[in-house]
């Protein structure tokens, strides 16, 4: 991926569009019984796409094709994967119907909360119907009585995929067939948020009641410890998005308790009231933490030299990190406070606040 050296960021394509593609040149190739170089689709926004074809094989019942996702400038691990489809067509699948495999590198999916059933392959609502739309113009174009199976593979999508948050979501195996505008726009918190809510959802459709929020995975690590008997999907990452995380917790009916956690660094700007906690948004406030110590009784010293500290986490070299320390756990608290006013009325609510090597100071 080429840096941007100030321009626009450039857009991509998701999953699901490049497993379009596939699908309609490996069809086109079938129906024609000859090679396809390039294939266009039409985006759910109405735009056309136009995609090189990488691979094409043929023979007189199926062909494969396959088409490398591009996902502009955003970090995408699945940047530079070739998303393939194998397709064929089927007298025993009534006409214009379309069934979905999974190839190597897709995963299954093991648990409810996605809208797609249990058992099936990893290919999200939005992904499945615009190969279903792609399918079906091609078969009428072409008069074909019939239904046709699709078979997805991304080579390499196995190990890609303990990259993911996939196994958590429920799709063991392999990667997800995402998208839903079908372009992947760099950095986009609506894609962030979005994942956060297919998480919520998952958590809600199998029965969770207890859920904890955490940053991250070196933060789910230090928390499963204290909640050794939570199942994975009760554990939702927000990312650096706390506030929205707990504003969508509140939709939930089903859920009785809350608990949020927060590493060292992101408290102290969590207990300013900031719940954005972007290193970019928010910049570290020295002021704030020296006047917290003062406080809670700390000397002049202690205050002079937080003032000058360079990181966050190198407190514990002033104050160490300890459950009776006054700074932690007034931290804490203050941390405890603006949360909980994001926590519906009758959910048990609890703060943990973790340092780096997994301490922990519960507040509740």
């Amino acid at each position: 991926m080429q840096k941007n050296d100030g321009r626009e960021p450039r857009t991509g394509y998701t999953t699901g569009t490049c497993a379009t593609a596939a699908t309609a040149a490996a069809l086109k190739a079938l129906l024609r019984q000859e090679h396809q170089k390039s294939v266009s689709i039409t985006l759910s926004t109405a735009d056309t796409a136009v995609f090189p074809v990488e691979e094409c094989f043929l023979s007189a019942g199926s062909a494969r094709c396959g088409v490398r996702k591009d996902a502009g400038d955003d970090p995408d691990v699945t940047n530079g994967l070739i998303i393939c489809s194998d397709v064929s067509l089927r007298k025993d699948i009534p006409k214009g119907e379309i069934v979905f495999l999974k190839g190597e590198g897709v995963g299954t999916v093991t648990l409810s909360g996605l809208g797609i059933p249990v058992g099936e392959p990893a290919v999200n609502p939005v992904p499945r119907e615009m190969i279903a739309r792609a399918v079906r113009l091609l078969l009428k174009d072409y008069r074909i009585d019939g239904g046709v199976s699709v078979t997805l593979s991304i080579p390499g999508g196995e190990g890609v995929a303990k990259k993911t948050m996939n196994e958590k979501l429920g799709v063991t195996g392999g990667l997800s067939i995402i998208g839903t505008s079908g372009i992947v726009i760099p950095y986009s918190e609506e894609a962030y948020l979005e994942s956060i809510r297919r998480s919520l959802d998952v958590a809600a459709s199998n029965g969770c009641r207890d859920i904890v929020t955490i940053s991250g995975r070196r933060n789910e690590k230090h928390l499963k410890k204290l909640f050794p008997l939570f199942p994975d999907p009760a554990f939702i990452h927000y990312g650096n998005r706390l506030g929205q995380t707990l504003e969508m917790m509140r939709e939930y009916q089903s859920f009785e308790s809350v608990a949020v956690g927060v590493m060292l660094a992101k408290a102290t700007k969590l207990a300013q009231g900031e719940l954005d906690m972007s290193s970019r948004n928010v910049p570290l406030n020295r002021d704030y933490i020296a006047s917290l110590a003062e406080k809670t009784g700390y000397d002049i010293d202690v205050c002079r030299r937080i003032h000058d500290l360079r990181l966050v986490r190198n407190i514990a070299e002033i104050i160490p990190f300890r459950k009776e320390e006054p700074f932690y756990r007034e931290l804490a608290r203050e941390c405890y406070t603006v949360t909980s006013r994001y926590v519906e009325k009758g959910v048990r609510f609890t703060f943990v606040l973790s340092n780096i090597e997994g301490d922990c100071i519960v507040i509740q």
